[in-house]
């Protein structure tokens, strides 16, 4: 409740230290408090400390007096509803909303009570708390340009000698009609950076591919898309590339045509917005049901996060983590936050306080509750900060890809999240795991063969995710539907048109024997070796990645594969149940295995620059990956492989960083032991059990690239067997659950 009213300031009012005045650059939390997610919408809105800028709720103020005892002044800030309007928003633009409104005043905690007039010596800093940027600011982008995907500077526009411009009436716009002759397009072109030649775009967007036979006649590189070009920049594309590039003479390059990018407008949807529209066309109105009464859910378990740029991959991610008990348990057991009571850390730099504090948030129905609209869901800018704040690519706000987030963040959560127990009994008094992450640890058993001596070597690595690749060409995957233009979409059955496979398909090519040429250190021979990948144990929660984006070797880019993908509800995987070292098999004796654990590649084939395992060079090589990317991605990745390989799959430059890291070593150096390659027996899951599983929980992606488009979860209710749809802040039943077009699976073992 609010603080009495006082026309007097009381003694506190003239403790200098106990006001601070934030200068430039200091973090204010003004917008919710440390330990919980109430938001200054909601209740008496947030208290600030006025000595060190903790945003706290009315029930958390106490707790931060008794760790900092002096600090009793605080500005209380309350968030005014937004005053209603008639502007339509355009769904391809996130730009900044109306100013906000705000309701404050100052108040000693310790007094209790609220002055009438802000105190003399606390003027000050209460004006720079007020004033101060939201702690959110730095999420958003300069001008409204909401988490664009970054492109690399092209080097063909780099010293580009541009010829005369055609254009001496009036520059060039996006009505302008395509050069070729007799072509007549005038939707969509390009314009050639070079001479200004115009041209229309491929067919699969409507025109007749003039831009590129212009390049192919000419070699003129780059081309810019009418329409798009404003002072933030333009589409460009480079066919020498073949790429996205952005040019770093930006604005004397369209000067030179008469462009004045202060003052164009944007008249055209960029290639960003046009793949935005061809997902949305289907993809997103089938996996978001779009036309479909969805029923909303309020609730414990059932309350959204919001979207605060680009941040639907974290939401998804910890909306599929906190539905799963061992998680719900571990951080909000009995409806409560035991972590918080006892913490005296910084609540904003405590990875355990902040994981308590959206647990409790989403489970507790604070925050769903029927006909609260304008206050449901929460917030994770404090999770995402604390988490990510040292991950040079988590910390932006650009989009990201969910797997590589939830491998990451169960690596951190098992590195910074301490049990408040050192464990409990669980049923027949069988010991549970002390950290949730344990529930989803398998062990993958990666057998090689040697084609001439036969000699085996099983080697093992523990693993919280499988990703299983889709059996069907990338190039048919990718194109099917891309060929289809924008206007036949709307006539031609998609699902006619993309191609299908099964989850089965895709467990039977991981785990089918790959080979690749090796020198054997047993038989001293060029040889060819055999390698099979099997799960050596089962966990209680077994995540499955289907890999839909590829790295194409030709573009050195990574593409999306357009396929269906038919998941069951119910999964058997005892087939495919590692076995160990079997009789009659020879294995590897250990002096061949001192300095490598491996056999070692021909210099030709695989001249290492770094130390790597070679076993995990051989897997991510054989999915037809240059060594060199796999070599680099296994070094990023702790020579983990699976997360390799998705480490190349969500870089699209990598070819890039590749030839910019430093060569390491000589080309004779032997590799060397990894942490999975160590272990000579299998090591031992603590939840290791039957192969049988159900589907609880799958996230889907809607877009071009894992850095592009949106993502949403879909949830089955534990108490109602209902599917539920978590759309950022939104949440409702599903009708039609999209099995076969999510990208990650949680499957819990059945019981």
């Amino acid at each position: 409740m609010p603080f009495p009213v006082a026309h007097e300031a009381c003694p506190h009012a003239w403790n200098e230290s106990a006001m601070v005045s934030p200068f430039p650059g200091m973090m204010v939390h003004r917008d919710e408090c440390a330990y919980c997610c109430r938001s200054c919408c909601q209740g008496d809105g947030v208290y600030v400390c006025m000595a060190c800028h903790t945003g706290l709720c009315c029930e958390h103020l106490e707790k931060h007096m008794t760790i900092c005892e002096t600090h009793v002044m605080y500005t209380t800030i309350k968030e005014l509803p937004a005053k209603e309007t008639d502007e339509v928003k355009d769904v391809n633009y996130l730009g900044a909303g109306a100013p906000k409104e705000y309701e404050t005043a100052v108040c000693c905690a310790d007094c209790q009570v609220q002055f009438a007039q802000v105190p003399e010596l606390a003027v000050e800093a209460c004006s720079g708390i007020i004033n101060a940027p939201e702690p959110g600011a730095q999420d958003s982008t300069a001008g409204g340009d909401v988490g664009r995907l970054q492109k690399p500077q092209c080097p063909h526009l780099v010293c580009l000698e541009q010829l005369p411009s055609p254009f001496h009436v009036h520059p060039p716009t996006s009505d302008d009609m395509c050069s070729a002759e007799a072509c007549g397009c005038h939707v969509n072109n390009w314009m050639c950076v070079t001479c200004g030649a115009i041209g229309c775009p491929r067919p699969e967007a409507g025109g007749k591919g003039h831009a590129l036979q212009h390049y192919e006649l000419t070699g003129h590189p780059a081309s810019v898309k009418l329409g798009t070009i404003t002072a933030q920049g333009a589409d460009y594309y480079c066919y020498a590339c073949d790429d996205d590039v952005d040019d770093v003479h930006f604005t004397a390059h369209m000067a030179h045509f008469g462009v004045d990018v202060h003052t164009a407008k944007k008249t055209a949807k960029t290639m960003g917005e046009l793949e935005y529209d061809y997902s949305s066309q289907f993809d997103f109105n089938k996996i978001t049901e779009a036309g479909a009464s969805l029923t909303p859910y309020y609730g414990p378990g059932h309350t959204g996060i919001k979207n605060i740029g680009n941040s639907c991959y974290l939401a998804s991610v910890v909306q599929c983590l906190m539905s799963l008990a061992p998680f719900q348990r571990f951080f909000f057991p009995a409806k409560s936050t035991p972590h918080q009571a006892q913490c005296t850390a910084d609540p904003y730099t405590c990875h355990h306080c902040q994981t308590e504090r959206v647990a409790a948030g989403l489970l507790s129905g604070e925050f769903s509750r029927e006909g609260h609209d304008l206050t449901n869901s929460i917030c994770p800018r404090l999770f995402k900060k604390v988490f990510a704040k040292q991950h040079p690519e988590f910390s932006t706000g650009a989009q990201q890809d969910a797997q590589e987030y939830l491998l990451y963040l169960l690596e951190e959560m098992q590195r910074y999240v301490r049990p408040n127990v050192n464990g409990s009994a669980g049923a027949g008094g069988a010991q549970q795991p002390v950290h949730p992450s344990e529930i989803m640890e398998m062990v993958m058993e990666h057998r090689i063969e040697c084609s001439k001596c036969h000699r085996v070597r099983y080697t093992y690595e523990k693993d919280k995710c499988l990703s299983l690749p889709i059996p069907i060409d990338p190039m048919v995957a990718s194109t099917d539907a891309a060929a289809t233009s924008e206007a036949e979409v709307l006539e031609v059955e998609v699902d006619a048109i993309r191609p299908r496979c099964s989850l089965e398909d895709c467990l039977r090519v991981a785990t089918l024997p790959s080979s690749i040429q090796c020198r054997c250190e047993v038989c001293g021979e060029s040889v060819t070796y055999s390698t099979v990948t099997r799960l050596a144990s089962f966990p209680d929660v077994l995540p499955v990645c289907i890999r839909r984006t590829y790295f194409d070797i030709a573009t050195h880019n990574t593409k999306k594969m357009d396929v269906y993908v038919e998941v069951p509800q119910e999964l058997e995987l005892e087939a495919y149940r590692g076995t160990g070292l079997q009789p009659g098999e020879v294995p590897m004796p250990a002096s061949s295995a001192t300095s490598a654990q491996g056999p070692r590649a021909d210099a030709h084939v695989a001249a290492p620059l770094q130390e790597v395992d070679e076993v995990a060079l051989v897997s991510v090589v054989s999915m037809g990956i240059d060594i060199d990317v796999a070599r680099y991605a296994l070094i990023q990745t702790n020579m983990n492989i699976e997360r390799a390989i998705d480490y190349i799959f969500s870089h699209p430059h990598i070819a890039d960083d590749v030839k910019a890291a430093p060569p390491l070593h000589s080309e004779e150096q032997q590799l060397t032991p990894t942490r999975a390659a160590t272990a000579v027996s299998v090591p031992k899951s603590a939840t290791d059990g039957t192969a049988s599983y159900e589907l609880t929980a799958m996230i889907s992606h809607m877009g071009a690239s894992a850095r592009t488009g949106h993502y949403v979860c879909h949830i089955k209710d534990a108490a109602t067997g209902k599917w539920l749809l978590f759309n950022d802040e939104k949440v409702g039943e599903s009708q039609n659950p999209p099995f076969s077009l999510a990208a990650l699976y949680f499957f819990q073992r059945k019981t």
